[in-house]
């Protein structure tokens, strides 16, 4: 005898709605009561204000930094400025009923089951959005659905540029150093030392610089996310989830290998041939895989310029930097010890220190020509020249070495650098001149949570 197929109904989703919404039954949303903003939540907010319905707003980033928190409050603070409570709902794509339901279907099923007339907004706030297949075309009808549709989404996976016309993206990046300082109750201005004197050297280390390296390196090894232990969580539920298989990826333990081998070396240069060569994977598929581990934000590329900041015709090679630090520590469960590792991932704090700001993740490059390398350059977005940049180390040598820093010195000669070339030490503070042009030489805690701080304000 055959047996009946039932599959999930219009009531079931709206009883699962009713417990995912508690303020339709005027109920408070403990799961956000009393967890503090994060320092993004304003720019969040301020999109959400001026929403007209003709995009999506899609908040992503990397899991673990706190998305469906800050989504949440997104959602309290509607409810606070009086939007009527059976007008804004939350679901969330990653449990399995609302796999089934069609997108561009459900306006019309709320609005009908909560008796909301179609001249007054919707707000539809949608968690784990990549989790449907082809998540952007799914969106562009959602708005088209309904005119008066508001829809804010949250996803793991970055949107791609193609639907900028339909999607407003914004990033979450992991904490920076003065924000992770801030989650832990110390305010980043009480901890930032005084700058000494640097017009000559000096071996003296300024008051409370010890402290401020001690919290850098826990902040480099754990410091990234919302969570205890965010960073292994961040690589789970990035590559061990379902994500990986609905987005294309037909070998996951070869994504696997690919990530660990990049997170191991993080801050070094790559090109997909001798990637290909160290895996045995084909490069169509690499390049697959790379794309996947960005656009899930656990990886970034850097594109290289030459001696004169000016891109190569045929690029080749790339850096890659974890998106955080603290990922490392995540995937060996370790914390660095050796100076070497340790530079390689401050350089990867101070790159994350730049993804607060979308002028930052657009505007740095590295710089390579011959065997020298300087491993920041920040662009000017119009002009492109060079504005600044740095050279990153976790030790002191190089103010008594500077044949270790010939890169930047020969980097600098070529170029004005308006805001300046900086070597980034463990614990020394010198300006002057170094082999006949301008250098400062700076702990890359201190300018960590400079950067952190300054751009966070814009």
């Amino acid at each position: 005898m055959a047996t009946m197929i039932e599959h999930p109904g219009e009531q079931d989703f709206l009883h699962r709605l009713m417990l995912d919404n508690p303020w339709w039954d005027g109920v408070t949303d403990d799961q956000v009561q009393g967890l503090p903003q994060r320092a993004f939540f304003k720019r969040f907010w301020g999109a959400i204000e001026k929403n007209d319905g003709q995009k999506a707003l899609v908040l992503t980033g990397p899991r673990g930094v706190g998305k469906t928190v800050m989504m949440r409050q997104a959602v309290a603070e509607l409810l606070n400025a009086d939007t009527p409570r059976r007008h804004v709902c939350y679901v969330s794509l990653e449990h399995p009923l609302f796999l089934e339901i069609d997108l561009p279907r459900l306006p019309k099923l709320l609005r009908s089951m909560r008796g909301i007339s179609a001249d007054h907004p919707l707000w539809l706030f949608i968690d784990e959005v990549s989790y449907q297949r082809d998540w952007e075309a799914s969106l562009v009808k959602l708005l088209a659905s309904d005119p008066m549709l508001r829809v804010v989404a949250v996803s793991a996976l970055a949107p791609a540029g193609d639907n900028a016309e339909y999607i407003q993206s914004l990033f979450l990046p992991p904490f920076s150093f003065a924000e992770y300082l801030e989650q832990k109750g110390i305010a980043p201005s009480d901890v930032l030392p005084e700058t000494p004197n640097v017009s000559r050297y000096t071996a003296d280390v300024p008051d409370g610089l010890v402290e401020l390296n001690d919290l850098f390196e826990n902040y480099i090894n754990e410091g990234g996310f919302h969570d205890a232990n965010g960073e292994a969580g961040a690589i789970h539920r990035s590559l061990h989830s379902d994500l990986p298989g609905l987005h294309g990826i037909s070998s996951p333990s070869d994504l696997h290998r690919l990530f660990a081998l990049l997170a191991y070396n993080t801050g070094s240069e790559f090109s997909i041939e001798t990637l290909a060569r160290e895996l045995d994977l084909a490069k169509n598929t690499l390049r697959r895989y790379l794309e996947y581990l960005e656009s899930a934000w656990l990886v970034r590329r850097l594109e290289r310029v030459d001696q004169d900041a000016k891109p190569f015709q045929r690029a080749v090679a790339f850096k890659v930097h974890l998106i955080h630090p603290g990922l490392r520590t995540g995937l060996i469960g370790g914390r660095a010890s050796d100076s070497a590792t340790i530079t390689r991932l401050a350089e990867t704090a101070i790159q994350t220190q730049f993804l607060t700001s979308a002028v930052g993740m657009e505007s740095l490059y590295y710089a390579r020509w011959g065997q020298y390398e300087v491993p920041f350059v920040f662009l000017d977005r119009r002009s492109g020249t060079p504005l600044f940049a740095y050279h990153c180390l976790w030790r002191d040598e190089a103010i008594r070495k500077p044949k270790e820093i010939r890169a930047l010195v020969n980097f600098r000669g070529s170029h004005e650098l308006p805001l300046g070339a900086f070597v980034l030490t463990k614990a020394q503070w010198h300006g002057g001149k170094l082999g006949g042009v301008p250098m400062r030489f700076e702990p890359a805690s201190v300018l960590a949570l400079r950067i952190g701080l300054e751009f966070s304000q814009l």
